[in-house]
């Protein structure tokens, strides 16, 4: 990792360490061009991306990048990660349980925007924009981060709020990466009263997608299946 880049890295995980003293739980670990804040607890990961755009040519420039904040229910990725694993079924890694976007947070693209301010400067040199891009995330932390993990930090609530309501069509919007197999794990650890009729809507889903091409589909029918068996046995 370049010296600029580290530097923006640690400044920047210093700042938000010092003003959240809650986050001194959080696992801090830097990534290539990328810097994150992990913590779990009571069986739900909490994760902050910070990301840095390290531009190299024609002179070498650290500027932001972006951001993300997510929310993962830990039975339920590492149940289905598990089963992937052994399906053999190759995915570099689970999305997110739930995310910080557009449609969990109505103002998300106004918060995406409000950072364009710092993408043409080189903050590495710039202390004055890099303290500003600080006083930033502090604030977009305290009014949306904290927020989003307190409304969404339930799974009770995500079954309540997000799969009795969110149609079938949206769901990946809100459970992305497998989320059909996501909503069935969350509706039977919640007792969803129409659990077994999206196991059965499932069933026919995954039936139809294997009499279509079954070298493709059939490992998700074996992960289907024994997935079923252990929601059954375990909860």
């Amino acid at each position: 990792m370049s010296e600029k880049l580290s530097f923006v890295n640690q400044y920047i995980s210093n700042y938000i360490s010092v003003n959240f003293p809650e986050f001194s739980r959080f696992k801090i670990e830097v990534n290539e061009d990328n810097l994150y804040f992990e913590s779990i607890t009571d069986g739900y990961k909490y994760v902050i991306y910070v990301g840095l755009g390290h531009i190299t040519y024609p002179n070498e420039k650290i500027v932001h990048g972006g951001f993300h904040c997510w929310l993962e229910f830990i039975v339920v990725e590492n149940l289905l990660t598990d089963l992937l694993f052994k399906h053999k079924l190759h995915v570099n890694q689970l999305f997110p349980t739930i995310r910080l976007n557009e449609f969990t947070n109505k103002n998300f693209n106004e918060i995406w925007d409000s950072f364009k301010e710092f993408k043409d400067y080189d903050v590495s040199v710039n202390k004055e924009k890099l303290d500003a891009l600080c006083q930033h995330y502090k604030e977009t932390i305290t009014h949306h981060f904290i927020p989003f993990w307190e409304k969404y930090g339930s799974i009770q609530y995500v079954n309540d709020e997000i799969i009795n309501k969110v149609t079938e069509e949206d769901l990946n919007h809100y459970l992305p990466g497998m989320g059909n197999f996501k909503k069935l794990i969350i509706m039977k650890i919640c007792s969803n009263p129409n659990y077994n009729e999206y196991e059965k809507y499932l069933t026919n889903v995954v039936e139809n997608a294997v009499l279509q091409d079954k070298e493709e589909y059939e490992p998700y029918a074996n992960l289907f299946k024994e997935l079923i068996e252990i929601l059954k046995d375990q909860y």
